[in-house]
């Protein structure tokens, strides 16, 4: 296998060159982090969290195991070596008011003139680790000499290694899409243009970005959702057996599944404190989303659940991760080649007709397997999709 570092040469028509990064957390932080787990109760058992059909949320059985694998077997300075053996950078972006933000970003550079750049942007509750599995696959097929693409994969703002949003005025998806665009500028990617990828709010700043800047090229997406898409709806669509399980799916969501989100939306300090008092607490209040969104099937496994959950903990970013959630998520329209992949047990699968209506849709798939984390899930269909895409979308 190639060494990661030797895609770490950034593009000669960057406008500033970004810094090398390497993570690695304090000790006595860690530490620390380890004491306040030993010290967090799990809650007696109640009649709602035996359920073991998980109608009420984790179970109790659930949350004890997965304490005692953090406590005893969880090897964080093992994750930071895997995190450090990919390329790892940060750079300062200077906002249009005069603000700078610290933006940490991933990457696998080509040495291909003509390689093509690609931003994958994360969701909540994930971070850039949705995507390591899908560099180290690019890493064992690719040299820097023949790897096509130009792999660009950032902390968002206010996740984990990039600044946070600033404290003095609010802060939206759109003001996260004018980040990374111009992250992606700054790496040299305005002449010759680049794609976005997401999922969840990753699907939301992609269509941000595609629908304002001339230099995205288009989008490929595998999450949908977004305000006033069920609009679109109409008795000609012809959805297919397994798009309309899909939307019942959708509809269980919307009635038993969104209290989350509206906790975020309407009070983000108060659970911004209850999540940062406990890594228990966060453990009930993340692990919950992957297990309950993820197909049976595919679910990612304990310690990639408790990987995300620590880099949250150990970055304390469970408080500036959830803005987005407050924002009336207006949809814009792409008229752009759009891609889109239909995972069954995304908590939200919209019909391909549905979607159709909201971009120019030159790439679909739909898969039998797979939920809504599909980067960790299905990394190899996922990124057999995007290069799918590429082909057709990029001229």
């Amino acid at each position: 296998m190639t060494s990661s570092k030797s895609f770490s040469n950034v593009p000669a028509g960057a406008s500033q060159q970004p810094t090398p990064f390497e993570l690695h957390i304090n000790e006595q932080k860690l530490q620390d982090f380890k004491t306040l787990l030993k010290l967090s109760p799990i809650a007696k058992e109640t009649y709602e969290n035996l359920r073991e059909d998980g109608e009420f949320g984790v179970t109790r059985k659930w949350m004890l195991d997965a304490k005692q694998y953090w406590q005893e077997s969880f090897d964080w300075r093992k994750e930071e070596d895997r995190i450090n053996s990919l390329p790892n950078f940060r750079t300062q972006i200077k906002d249009d008011d005069g603000n700078s933000y610290d933006i940490h970003f991933a990457a696998l550079f080509s040495s291909k003139p003509d390689a093509i750049p690609i931003a994958f942007l994360h969701g909540w509750p994930g971070s850039f680790l949705e995507f390591v599995p899908l560099l180290e696959l690019l890493q064992k097929k690719y040299t820097p000499d023949d790897l096509p693409y130009h792999i660009i994969v950032p902390s968002l703002p206010g996740y984990a290694l990039s600044s946070d949003p600033p404290h003095d005025k609010d802060w939206t998806t759109i003001d996260i899409g004018r980040t990374i665009h111009k992250l992606m500028l700054s790496l040299g990617f305005g002449s010759s243009g680049y794609l976005v990828q997401g999922g969840d709010i990753g699907s939301l700043v992609s269509r941000v970005i595609a629908a304002r800047y001339d230099e995205c090229k288009g989008m490929h997406l595998n999450f949908m959702l977004n305000n006033g898409i069920q609009d679109k709806a109409s008795e000609d669509d012809k959805l297919t057996e397994q798009e309309e399980k899909g939307l019942k799916r959708m509809e269980k969501f919307f009635v038993k599944g969104r209290a989350y989100a509206h906790e975020h939306g309407t009070k983000p300090a108060t659970i911004g404190f209850a999540m940062a008092s406990s890594p228990v607490a966060q453990l009930a209040w993340i692990g919950e989303k992957f297990l309950a969104w993820s197909d049976p099937n595919t679910t990612p496994s304990l310690n990639t659940i408790l990987t995300d959950i620590t880099l949250y903990w150990l970055t304390d970013c469970f408080p500036t991760s959830i803005y987005t959630y407050r924002q009336d998520k207006k949809m814009d329209q792409v008229n752009k080649p759009t891609g889109y992949s239909y995972f069954p047990y995304e908590l939200c699968p919209i019909p391909q007709a549905w979607a159709a209506k909201t971009c120019d849709l030159v790439f679909f798939k739909s898969h039998d397997k797979g939920g809504h984390f599909a980067a960790l899930e299905r990394p190899e269909t996922l990124w057999a999709d995007v290069e799918g895409y590429v082909k057709i979308a990029w001229e």
